[in-house]
């Protein structure tokens, strides 16, 4: 993916490793156990947001 992406008020989507920046709405609960996971493990939650849909999707690394 060498072209950047747009968002809808213009901007540049796309990070210089091919990542696309999305915004999720998650429930309080879903935000707070993320969060909790995050801590617990001493990672970003975009990390546990990545791992979790890998899994669910199964795309391999």
């Amino acid at each position: 993916m060498s072209e950047d992406q747009v968002g809808p008020r213009g901007g540049k989507t796309t990070r210089k490793r091919g990542q696309v920046q999305k915004t999720v709405w998650l429930d309080r609960e879903e935000a707070e156990a993320l969060r909790e996971a995050a801590y617990k493990e001493r990672r970003s939650e975009a990390s546990i947001v990545r791992e979790a849909l890998r899994g669910c999707f199964e795309i391999e690394d």
